[in-house]
């Protein structure tokens, strides 16, 4: 009777332990198999949105005076965090998406920052591209280097602990034995914090995508031609090969009325975000980046992201009109050689040679330099076609 009451209790356990292994494949075919809510493409927050792209502008106002400009801070950042000073916040916990090993904090003023750790070079490469992107006048969000955060009622490891809770149905309970006062530090994340100004979004869609820039209609007070091919310009400069609509954002710059479309926007703005898959391909790779040519074409000033991972996406070749090359021309010929050599410093880019962090970025301001140079000493692009 002992034996076979120890065999039930094994069998007990042992059917407990296959059942809680099997929860990640009941996720996996919960999130498959669930029908995904999609956007009514005729509806009328769609509309309003379509409404709102098609005069929306994709540099601030006013454009930045560039030889002026700080890079060793975000330059459109009114309030920037000091780069020396270790930080300390309180665990905000929230799902979490992507790979990059992230999470929420609250700050001591309420704001809530998100904190990127570990070693992975989309920190450093975040930093330099929002740093260039805002000094060059365009939408970015504010993105620093900080040498310590002290995050209060962190769990350890909390992006790889949350991803496994949520796998496991068990994120309330990840959530209950974390201990509030506990502390854990990180070394040198980054802090992502958002430029001001409402998304404007239409659940499950987010962000803009490249095939939307030709609904946008100057007429109707949004960018001109030459104003977007400044921005694939830059996209082009940056390698940002990552470049799926959820990782661009449409923004109303005046504020008030959530997410909705329908509210006012006397400013929608069309911005870059999420732009750590930079400096490479991959991600702050100098070798790739170095070789990587601004034109497909030069001839006839065709850009290309074919060459690049997801093959562009919805980013399909297209001849960039002069107007578009001597306006990105213009303003990063602005750029100094010490500011690019800052904006390389402050990010703590590797040494090419060396691989280590903060390094020697000789290598990095001549590559950049170079690009430079493919965009303005050439001669002008011919004419677009009829």
């Amino acid at each position: 009777m002992e034996t076979r009451l120890s065999w039930n209790v094994k069998r007990a356990i042992l059917i407990a332990i296959a059942a809680v292994l099997c929860l990640p494949l009941v996720r996996l075919a919960l999130d498959e198999w669930t029908p995904k809510p999609e956007v009514d493409w005729n509806g009328k927050a769609w509309n309003a949105r379509k409404g709102l792209v098609a005069r929306a502008h994709v540099f601030v106002s006013p454009l930045p005076a560039i030889p002026s400009l700080d890079l060793s801070r975000p330059p459109a950042d009114p309030n920037p965090l000091d780069p020396a000073a270790p930080l300390e916040c309180r665990f905000v916990p929230k799902p979490l998406t992507g790979t990059t090993p992230k999470f929420d904090c609250r700050l001591a003023t309420g704001e809530v920052i998100k904190v990127k750790y570990g070693r992975t070079p989309e920190r450093l490469g975040e930093v330099a591209a929002t740093r260039l992107l805002a000094a060059l006048g365009f939408g970015a969000d504010h993105m620093s280097l900080v040498p310590k955060v002290t995050c209060v009622g962190c769990p350890p490891f909390p992006f790889q602990m949350r991803r496994v809770a949520d796998a496991f149905f068990a994120a309330p309970l990840l959530e209950l034995v974390t201990f509030r006062n506990q502390t854990w530090e990180f070394t040198w994340p980054s802090i992502e914090r958002k430029m001001p100004g409402r998304a404007i979004e239409v659940p499950p869609h987010a962000g803009w995508d490249w095939n939307e820039l030709p609904s946008i209609e100057p007429a109707n007070g949004g960018a001109t031609r030459a104003e977007l091919d400044a921005l694939r310009l830059i996209a082009m400069f940056l390698s940002h090969w990552d470049n799926k609509a959820i990782n661009h954002r449409v923004v109303c710059e005046d504020g008030a009325g959530g997410t909705d479309p329908s509210a006012p926007c006397q400013a929608p703005l069309l911005m870059l975000q999420d732009v750590g898959a930079t400096f490479g391909p991959t991600k702050v790779q100098h070798a790739e980046w170095a070789a990587m040519p601004i034109w497909a074409d030069a001839g006839t000033c065709v850009v290309s992201f074919e060459k690049l991972p997801y093959h562009g996406g919805n980013f399909t070749p297209i001849q960039i009109s002069e107007g578009g090359r001597a306006l990105i021309a213009d303003r990063l010929r602005q750029l100094s050689e010490a500011q690019i050599r800052t904006l390389f410093q402050s990010a703590r880019f590797p040494d090419p040679a060396t691989g280590v962090e903060n390094g020697d970025v000789t290598m990095w301001v001549r590559a950049f330099q170079d690009k430079v140079r493919q965009i303005a000493d050439r001669p002008a692009c011919p004419p677009l076609p009829k």
